[in-house]
């Protein structure tokens, strides 16, 4: 993963997934926008306060400089659940040239180009798939509930279901989110991890800090479930950026509360 500036836009990009050769993609920073204050300044969430023409601004921007076209951008309301929509280029401009009427989706998938798949994230685990046999791609949110409920592996998954790909084929990457180093929860939450993977204890550790809390690698889980999935451990591209460790670079929800932009992955197949 490398940190990249153009025109002062500041974004994250997969070496893994860039050598494919047929997609666009990056993972947004903070920096580079035209948002104010708390917002500062490359704020991509509509539902944060801001000013909805600067938003469309802060897109514009990204977009532009990752070949893509905000209004070809396809989103909806997420809601930290496991579900999976395949769109075309009848769903583009959803959530940005018009209102978006897609809710309870985290992921979605595609075969057609030109087709920018985007999802929100301010901790929460940006999880990046592509077929480059099949010409298939895949983008999800996946934060700790995703994550129990095995979104990456969902959605290895539903690529295979809906576009006949082979897992061996597919190339990943982890995005930059709240890691292990900061990722604090009580006994309930991290037995609920234990309770649905049996390899959890791995990535799972007691917060020495804090009597009775614990720290989970939420990157280790959703490697280890690709892996499951059947995506080879040498396609997989892992984050080492905590969201919350780099408040100049991202949003933290963790560290900012309500008052925090959003940051948003984006992944599009060239035409």
């Amino acid at each position: 993963m490398k940190l990249c500036e153009k025109n002062g836009v500041k974004f994250f990009t997969f070496e893994n997934i860039e050598k494919t050769g047929i997609v666009n993609h990056c993972f947004s920073t903070r920096v580079g926008g035209v948002s104010e204050g708390k917002l500062s300044s490359l704020n991509l969430g509509y539902n944060r306060g801001d000013n909805r023409e600067r938003v469309s601004e802060n897109f514009r921007r990204i977009c532009q400089v990752n070949d893509m076209d905000h209004r070809e951008m396809v989103f909806g309301k997420q809601i930290h659940g496991t579900k999976i929509k395949t769109v075309t280029k009848n769903d583009c401009g959803c959530g940005v040239v018009f209102e978006s009427k897609i809710t309870d989706f985290d992921g979605y998938i595609t075969n057609e180009p030109d087709v920018v798949l985007v999802t929100f994230h301010a901790d929460c685990v940006p999880l990046f798939f592509v077929d480059p046999i099949k010409n298939v791609i895949g983008l999800s949110h996946s934060g700790w509930k995703g994550t129990v409920g095995k979104m990456a592996k969902v959605t290895v998954q539903e690529m295979q279901k809906v576009f006949g790909c082979n897992p061996q084929n597919i190339v990943a990457a982890i995005g930059p989110s709240i890691g292990g180093c900061c990722f604090q929860v009580d006994k309930p939450v991290a037995d609920e991890f234990m309770s649905e993977m049996i390899f959890a204890s791995k990535y799972i550790c007691n917060d020495e800090s804090s009597e009775g809390k614990f720290k989970i690698d939420l990157w280790g889980v959703n490697r280890e479930l690709m892996i499951e999935a059947g995506i080879l451990p040498e396609n997989i591209e892992v984050t080492n950026y905590c969201t919350m460790c780099h408040d100049d670079l991202f949003y933290s929800h963790r560290k900012m509360g309500e008052e925090r932009g959003s940051l948003a992955a984006f992944l599009s197949l060239k035409s």
